[in-house]
């Protein structure tokens, strides 16, 4: 029987990122005229969608901070489909704000020390983490914020290994347009709020109510021999009945 981790899930996610690797320095490719002014051009543009994104974005937090936690998030639904929050640094930010609404709602909630309400909230902060951190880019500055929520969840101790499976992207790097809330003591680490820490072992906790989010795929591969992606034991299984051998598995 395979048991996986949350963040093993992750692992198995950004595989390929791992094996990429860095590209081979070389010498430097000297640009032509005309592939300098394209590149400026194509600057320009970058820089002025992302002033008009961030125009957007401010006027709508504008409207939003007048709101209480769940008209903002209704009214945040509408904001995902628009063209602004598709792809880049608004993207990821927009997501973050949403979490952050999430956990704002937690603090209100009459019975957010109630176990099945913190389970609950649980599951929708660390599936929501786990969703962008198996996004091709990922922000830094939006890293740090899941690493003050796992610590305040008491799923510390998976931030390094986390983190080591991310496609960081500089460019996204940018000032948050909203505080973040603030779930750990800026020196201490420690939560704020001891209501939203598990109370039993990380991976008991996964295995009891994470299983239908985690990936089950085991080091999958093409394989001529059937019509999907084997995991790593069925190609061993396959090559075993390949060679006449008798097999037994066991789930």
């Amino acid at each position: 029987m395979y048991v996986q981790s949350i963040f093993d899930s992750i692992l198995s996610l950004t595989e390929h990122q791992l094996k990429t690797g860095a590209p081979k320095k070389g010498k430097a490719q000297q640009l032509t005229s005309k592939e300098r002014i394209l590149q400026s051009i194509q600057k320009e543009k970058k820089m002025k969608e992302d002033d008009s994104s961030s125009t957007w974005w401010h006027q709508r937090l504008s409207g939003l901070d007048k709101m209480s936690v769940h008209e903002r998030i209704e009214g945040l639904q509408s904001l995902f489909r628009n063209k602004h929050a598709q792809d880049g640094w608004l993207s990821l930010e927009i997501h973050l704000y949403r979490l952050h609404l999430e956990i704002l709602k937690w603090v209100e909630d009459p019975a957010r020390e109630e176990p099945k309400v913190r389970d609950a909230y649980c599951i929708w902060l660390m599936r929501s983490i786990t969703e962008l951190c198996g996004r091709k880019r990922m922000s830094s500055i939006v890293f740090t914020c899941f690493e003050t929520v796992l610590h305040a969840l008491g799923f510390g101790n998976y931030i390094e290994s986390l983190k080591s499976t991310v496609a960081f992207d500089s460019s996204l790097d940018r000032p948050l347009s909203f505080n973040f809330v603030k779930v750990v003591g800026s020196k201490t680490k420690s939560p704020l709020y001891k209501f939203m820490s598990i109370t039993e072992n990380p991976i008991t906790w996964q295995l009891r109510l994470f299983g239908e989010y985690m990936d089950r795929s085991m080091d999958s591969q093409s394989d001529t021999r059937v019509h999907f992606e084997p995991d790593g034991w069925q190609r061993e299984v396959l090559d075993c009945l390949d060679t006449d051998k008798s097999v037994l598995v066991v789930g």
